[in-house]
């Protein structure tokens, strides 16, 4: 078994990081979401045990710091600390209970105190097993009864024991052989030597312009306007920060530049990140020959992405005539927008490559965010093999805005070729 500190409960394999991400889950989980002391009490004991301040997790500092209380507050009349671990307990149970959260890194509590434990789900199906054993009545001798009863239960606890052993089996298994989602997306940037060049577009100076066609497309292909600004719009650099935090964490050294100042050359040196789709040259060039591009329907005046196996449909589209001012501010009405995220082995610069745009501002920044966050990518984990980066990947996104802020991004289109 694992080494385990039972002072704080972190067993000397798992890494602030993964006990991080796990919590992030159990927070984004429906079972935790309907309560936000349940959120803010697991959330206080586990990053106060990652500090080392594990002394720290008592009932009058929980109840100060997550509860608001006085420090002078009766913890013998006020029970709020200890209705709320209970209540805590019970959704951890139900959480991990759940079949679909079976193999999952598992935080609970220690009994009889708050401080957290962390443990791999096969530890936790082990221990199990072996409170079942445990748990058999000796009789006056000392000994397990031999009567039927004390049979049966000696046979239920061994089949408990056989059952963790698979479960445990199992997990260890996926725990060596499986990486998180959103790892397996990047991994072919990661995997790749050198450092990520990651080019951003300019803001452009009004709609995309129609440039010739060739015979073989049926659409029209758009390149950006030029523009002198060296701003970036504020969507492109909150997806930057979110790019770079994901890359820098592993390791992964980051070039930015403006796309305009980015040669054909610098995209030959290695792997390359593209923020950004109408305002970024790059990104329309390098995915004209995928399933999904960025087109321009100049006629209707729409920017769209354009599906190759449905080249007529104008389902993902936005108006480019339409007034930017105040869009989708409080009382106006709610907007669409759209976003198309290409990773594929580019075959004119002989490196991954990886395209992240909206249609508009708040399809790129719902990109940015989809990429970035463990539970948004567990959704596509479950219906493609990221982990194949030898296959070009796209993925398309919907997302709501309202107040002038993108709702939670959603899958609507995937491609692996």
């Amino acid at each position: 078994m694992t080494e385990i500190d039972f002072q704080v409960g972190i067993p000397a394999d798992l890494t602030p990081e993964m006990i991080l991400a796990q919590l992030q889950l159990l927070t984004r989980d429906e079972i935790f979401r309907a309560s936000k002391r349940s959120i803010a009490f697991l959330r206080f004991v586990v990053e106060e045990t990652l500090k080392g301040s594990e002394d720290q997790i008592k009932e009058r500092t929980i109840g100060m710091e997550v509860f608001g209380r006085s420090s002078s507050y009766d913890t013998n009349l006020d029970h709020v600390v200890r209705t709320a671990a209970t209540e805590l307990r019970k959704r951890l149970a139900i959480y991990y209970g759940d079949e679909k959260h079976r193999c999952e890194l598992r935080i609970s509590l220690l009994p009889g105190s708050y401080i957290p434990r962390f443990m791999h789900a096969h530890q936790a199906a082990q221990e199990a097993a072996e409170d079942g054993l445990l748990s058999i009545p000796p009789n006056e001798s000392g000994l397990a009864s031999e009567g039927p009863a004390h049979r049966r239960r000696n046979w239920q606890a061994v089949s408990l024991l056989f059952a963790a052993a698979l479960v445990a089996g199992l997990c260890g298994w996926f725990w060596l052989h499986t990486e998180p989602p959103e790892y397996l997306f990047w991994k072919p940037v990661l995997d790749t030597p050198g450092p990520v060049l990651l080019a951003v577009g300019d803001v452009p100076h009004g709609p995309p312009q129609p440039v010739a066609a060739d015979e073989s497309q049926n659409s029209t292909p758009a390149m950006p306007q030029s523009d002198s600004t060296r701003s970036v719009p504020f969507a492109d650099a909150v997806t930057i920060a979110r790019v770079v935090g994901v890359l820098e964490s592993h390791g992964k050294k980051v070039l930015i530049r403006r796309e305009n100042a980015s040669s054909f050359s610098d995209l030959r040196e290695g792997p390359v990140v593209l923020i950004g789709a109408f305002n970024n040259e790059w990104s329309l060039r390098l995915t004209r020959q995928l399933r999904f591009t960025l087109a321009l329907d100049a006629e209707n005046h729409l920017i769209y992405i354009k599906d190759g196996k449905n080249p007529s449909s104008r389902a993902w589209s936005w108006g480019t005539n339409q007034p930017t001012d105040h869009m989708g501010g409080r009382g106006g009405p709610v907007l669409h927008d759209y976003a198309l995220i290409s990773r594929i082995r580019n075959s004119e610069t002989g490196h991954v490559l990886v395209v992240i745009g909206g249609l508009y501002t708040y399809g790129t920044q719902s990109a940015g965010e989809f990429l970035t966050d463990p539970q948004l990518m567990q959704s596509i984990g479950k219906v493609t093999r990221l982990g194949a980066g030898n296959q070009n990947l796209q993925i398309v996104l919907g997302t709501t805005v309202t107040d002038g802020t993108p709702g939670p991004p959603k899958v609507l289109a995937v491609s692996q070729e």
